[in-house]
């Protein structure tokens, strides 16, 4: 029975359960019995449900603590991403799916010129034709940007110019969400910079860098595009090459950054002396190329060469020098001359030289001998060598005499060459082998002859006198003079006393130092140094207070012309006069008359040579007249 009934019993009925019936009794202690069980049974659950609670409550503390902690966290990283995006270079706009901005940086405030309020109040599509106002088409750039908001759909790069030289870059990229299409991010860069530079790049590819003219590439494009435009129409068209008369002379004496100067004054002036639509190009160098349009006939072409012309004909100032410089100039005309554009300035470049040839500052129209005389300079070089492995050269020599005594002093070699071809004077073939680089071997030539001849004098039991060698600037510069010198002198045995080296001003001028460097190993050789041709160019006794030299040669062109007028009576003898203050003899050439000779006798002038005096004879006349004797 049930410990609550049983007391309840021995309470009330003092215990004596059998004045209840069984089946009652049996029926309450049952019930206490399941009372008992639920009871018990609550018990558990409370005590289960309280734990399980006590449980999910501290989970609940768990999450909401991490969730405070991941909203800072959030909060930090919102802090962040907005510092970075204002801290970009590029504006940035999110939109939302209205079309509205939702975010934004103040980079994009800056470039848009808005303030945080007004981007808040406006449509994107507002904002965008805010921005477009100041370019030059702004509805086609509207209407890229305006697809691409409209089908929520990542976009190209979209081009913006703005009016005041600005470029901007805008691309749209969709915003995705679960699948779902948010909004767009709009991004704004400012490629102003890479914009400027690239221009500048394909300025600099099109353009000649010292003269800001067109450069080669350039012209050939505009050429190419105006040929196809005169054969529709049946145009005229002219090629003009220009080529500065001794610009290198005028660069080696006063420098390269004088010459650039007197590049750019000359294009400048040729410049205004064209026309607003010819186009002027610089090649290279001191070499321009013109081409005119919209030609009617020679006539209109000779006027425009002859502006030119006139363009130069009064000095340009470099400094305090004055500097006048011509030009030579050739034509090749469309479609007389050809038909495509390389055709046409190879024969403008040839009508070039022709006018360099016959006299310089002046024009020539293209004429087809030119190619022949192409065809004769190859033909030359080719010829050159093969007279240097034939052995067609050979030497004359043409004795010095001092004017003290009439005795001879020294010798000058002279190189002749036996061209059966044809008739070459050493003048001609010089230049040409200066020109195409023939001038070292043949300068090689000239050195080992003479020290072969002066060998052979002094095993025939002769004192040789002092045999002067010109060295072409060429040579001097770029050849091996010193070594080969050396070289020489120790194979034949000879005396370096016996040579004498002859330079004209060209070959010291552009590079004084270098020059200074190279005589003096030569002195140091025991050779003799001469200016030769003096007076003829740009230099000055100054540099001659530079230079290891014993002699001065003067050119004779002024000896021959003594006799014209008393001002060049003046310039020799104050020539001579100063030499002689600078501790040099003076040679005069080119002496044709007794007269000469007495004027420069009185001038106090060293030595003299001349056809009057001696003209040049084979080494082995030159011996029995002068050594054997």
């Amino acid at each position: 029975m049930h410990k609550l009934l049983n007391r309840q019993i021995k309470n009330y009925l003092n215990g004596d359960s059998e004045q209840l019936p069984d089946d009652f009794l049996n029926a309450i202690d049952q019930a206490y019995q399941r009372a008992e069980e639920e009871r018990r049974w609550y018990e558990q659950s409370l005590s289960s449900s309280n734990g399980e609670s006590r449980n999910r409550f501290n989970q609940l503390q768990g999450k909401l603590s991490e969730l405070e902690q991941a909203k800072i966290e959030l909060e930090q990283s919102i802090r962040k991403l907005r510092a970075t995006m204002d801290a970009g270079y590029d504006g940035i706009i999110q939109i939302n799916s209205h079309g509205y901005p939702t975010a934004y940086n103040d980079t994009a405030l800056k470039m848009l010129n808005m303030s945080s309020t007004e981007i808040q109040s406006l449509s994107f599509e507002r904002i965008c034709r805010r921005f477009l106002k100041n370019i030059q088409n702004p509805q086609i750039a509207f209407n890229q940007m305006r697809k691409a908001i409209v089908n929520q759909e990542d976009s190209n790069s979209i081009l913006i110019e703005h009016n005041d030289g600005c470029f901007y870059e805008c691309k749209a990229k969709a915003l995705e969400l679960d699948g779902q299409i948010q909004g767009m991010v709009w991004t704004i860069k400012d490629i102003t910079e890479l914009k400027l530079k690239e221009r500048e790049a394909r300025y600099l590819a099109y353009h000649d860098e010292l003269t800001s003219l067109p450069n080669r590439t350039l012209f050939s494009e505009r050429l190419e595009h105006a040929l196809e435009l005169a054969k529709r129409k049946e145009d005229f068209l002219a090629v003009i090459f220009l080529d500065l008369d001794e610009f290198k002379t005028v660069n080696d004496t006063f420098g390269h950054a004088q010459g650039d100067l007197l590049l750019k004054k000359v294009s400048q002036r040729i410049l205004v002396a064209l026309r607003e639509h010819d186009t002027f190009a610089r090649l290279g160098g001191d070499e321009f190329v013109i081409m005119l349009e919209d030609v009617e006939d020679r006539e209109a072409i000779v006027d425009v060469l002859d502006r030119i012309k006139h363009a130069l004909d009064t000095p340009i100032m470099l400094g305090a020098n004055q500097i006048y410089i011509t030009p030579s100039l050739g034509v090749a005309l469309y479609p007389d001359d050809g038909a495509e554009a390389g055709e046409l300035l190879k024969k403008a470049d040839m009508a070039m030289y022709n006018s360099k040839k016959h006299g310089k500052n002046t024009y020539s129209f293209y004429s087809t001998h030119f190619d022949s005389f192409s065809k004769y300079r190859l033909s030359m070089r080719t010829s050159l060598r093969r007279a240097l492995r034939n052995q067609e050269f050979y030497l004359e020599y043409q004795p010095k005499f001092s004017l003290a005594d009439k005795k001879m002093v020294g010798v000058e070699a002279l190189i002749r060459w036996d061209n059966n071809d044809q008739p070459m004077s050493p003048s001609e073939f010089i230049a040409e082998a200066e020109s195409n680089g023939m001038i070292i071997p043949i300068s090689q030539w000239v050195l080992e002859q003479v020290c072969r001849d002066i060998a052979q004098w002094k095993c025939d039991g002769n004192c040789c006198c002092p045999v002067s060698i010109n060295v072409t600037p060429r040579y001097f510069q770029h050849g091996n003079l010193v070594d080969d010198l050396q070289s020489l002198i120790d194979k034949y045995g000879i005396c370096s006393s016996c040579i004498e080296i002859e330079i004209t001003e060209q070959a010291f001028i552009s590079d004084i130092d270098n020059a200074v460097a190279r005589l003096q190993a030569i002195n140091d050789m025991g050779i003799k140094i001469s200016i030769d041709d003096f007076g003829t160019g740009y230099s000055s006794f100054n540099y001659l207070m530079k230079l290891p030299v014993q002699k001065l040669k003067i050119d004779n062109s002024f000896i021959r012309s003594l006799e014209e007028s008393e001002i060049q009576h003046s310039l020799v003898a104050e020539i001579i006069k100063i030499a002689h203050i600078f501790g040099l003899s003076v040679i005069a050439e080119g002496v044709e008359n007794e007269n000469i000779m007495d004027l420069l006798t009185s001038y106090d002038c060293d030595q003299a040579q001349g056809f009057w005096l001696s003209m040049p004879v084979p080494a082995s006349q030159f011996f029995q007249e002068y050594l054997a004797a």
